[in-house]
């Protein structure tokens, strides 16, 4: 049966060298940050491609809606369009999404000024006979009786109605008029992140893959929770030739961007920084080094060279796409 994964990598110049037991050694490419002190910090589960998503607006109820992460890593949401979610955390996709809704309300005043083809009520209080019902025509005025026409489209329906009830003042007594919206007119969109709401209904499918000196290199289907070491085991433990103490993930980190992890498990076997055990994530790459290699990054590069049927050398900012399975039979 056969798999598929995407690799990003962007391979530049990495440092070699190993971290102290009780660090893990980060290397972000382009930027070649430091890297953070300690272990790694657990993080907020990130929308990957083919996550479904359910969005709802709590006094919005007509925009929510159900999408799926497309491969290009986007979904469209109702008015507002295309929105680019892969590599968000829920929290990050609610304050892009209240801010996009909020941009679109400001640039096309949507739900707050009546437009053709709205319709709306007006409802005299102490002159009954003069309710009226109307909908808004193509050149945006409305003819009343009374007044006669009266420009209503691009107008907010408060100012309007104050509008009116001068109008009628040279006409009755005492002009109380209630302007009331159809069901068809546009409501005010709400768009506050703490009237929207985003559950991620269904994960899609993850994997890791497991290399280097193991006996089985292999894809791993992510169920639940699994660390470096759980994954290494997985792919039939360490051959002798495997230094534990120099393992390498690479990973998509933010917004895809590349990252390099470099992590000792040599000390969690013993007892010691069981957080060097790092948790995996889907995507992940785990490649063990040969014993003695004067070279991390070489060895890496050189490995992940072999794997690939494509011919040519590596060089910075370069991006593969791989299918597997190589082992598979």
């Amino acid at each position: 049966m056969r798999h598929r994964i995407l690799l990003m990598l962007f391979l530049g110049i990495l440092l070699s060298g190993c971290s102290g037991p009780d660090r893990i050694e980060r290397r972000s490419y382009p930027d070649l940050s430091a890297p953070p002190p300690g272990a790694v910090v657990e993080e907020s589960y990130r929308i990957g491609l083919g996550d479904a998503l359910a969005i709802k607006f709590l006094l919005n109820p007509e925009l929510n809606t159900e999408v799926t992460v497309r491969p290009d890593g986007k979904v469209v949401l109702p008015l507002i369009g295309e929105v680019a979610v892969s590599g968000l955390t829920l929290e990050e996709l609610r304050q892009t999404a209240s801010t996009k809704y909020q941009n679109f309300v400001n640039q096309s005043r949507y739900g707050e000024v009546l437009k053709e083809g709205d319709y709306f009520d007006l409802r005299f209080i102490y002159n009954p006979e003069l309710n009226i019902g109307v909908r808004i025509p193509s050149d945006g005025s409305v003819s009343l009786p009374m007044v006669g026409e009266v420009k209503a489209a691009g107008r907010q329906p408060e100012e309007l109605r104050q509008q009116l009830i001068a109008s009628y003042r040279k006409y009755i007594k005492k002009p109380d008029i209630a302007l009331l919206v159809g069901d068809t007119t546009a409501k005010k969109i709400h768009f506050k992140k703490s009237y929207l709401t985003i559950a991620l209904t269904k994960a899609t499918a993850q994997e890791v893959f497991v290399g280097g000196e193991i006996n089985a290199p292999k894809l791993i289907k992510l169920e639940g929770r699994l660390t470096a070491i759980q994954g290494i085991m997985k792919g039939g433990g360490i051959k002798d030739s495997g230094d534990l103490s120099r393992v390498v993930i690479l990973r998509r980190g933010y917004f895809e961007k590349p990252e390099w992890i470099q992590t000792n498990l040599a000390e969690p076997l013993k007892g010691n920084s069981i957080l060097n055990d790092v948790e995996l994530r889907g995507g992940d790459v785990v490649i063990v080094p040969k014993t003695g290699i004067a070279k991390l990054n070489q060895y890496v590069r050189e490995y992940i060279r072999d794997l690939l049927p494509i011919p040519g050398s590596f060089g910075v900012s370069l991006q593969y796409y791989i299918e597997y399975p190589v082992w598979a039979p």
